[in-house]
């Protein structure tokens, strides 16, 4: 063989790694982008169920009607219902609505938690932590009708 007819020759799977690495790249980003659509959907529809469960309950807006949910003894201290609590409490967070602030703060009571006599202080601390934080707020832009 003389030097102009010489090329060199890669193995023919090394030739198509760039290619293949290049798709399994776009399928991982499409993979993620469905998974985060798919858990956004999930959390706006668990959101929307909290928020019509508590408007159901107090007609009117629903950051007061989930307020009301866990205002009373009846809700707030109640064992069995204490899930239903952290789910108004998550979904106050998440809303991003300030005014459930001093609502929320006036809950803590600075023990820990105790699911059997009292509401999650954990769940309220999240809740608080979220509204005060100065960031933008992702689920409120997103769910910003179900506020309305």
């Amino acid at each position: 063989m003389n030097e102009k007819n010489k090329k060199e020759v890669l193995p023919k799977s090394a030739s198509h790694l760039p290619r293949t690495l290049l798709k399994g790249i776009v399928i991982v980003l499409a993979a993620c982008v469905v998974v985060i659509v798919l858990f956004s959907l999930w959390l706006e529809l668990h959101l929307r169920k909290m928020c019509i469960m508590a408007t159901q309950k107090y007609p009117g807006d629903k950051v007061e009607a989930l307020m009301q949910f866990v205002e009373t003894k009846k809700y707030g201290y109640n064992h069995d219902l204490y899930r239903a609590n952290n789910h108004a409490f998550w979904a106050l967070g998440q809303l991003g609505d300030k005014r459930a602030l001093p609502f929320l703060k006036g809950l803590l009571t600075g023990e820990e938690c105790d699911h059997e006599t009292n509401i999650c202080q954990g769940e309220i601390k999240e809740a608080i932590d979220k509204l005060e934080r100065d960031q933008f707020n992702l689920p409120k832009f997103l769910w910003r009708d179900i506020v309305n």
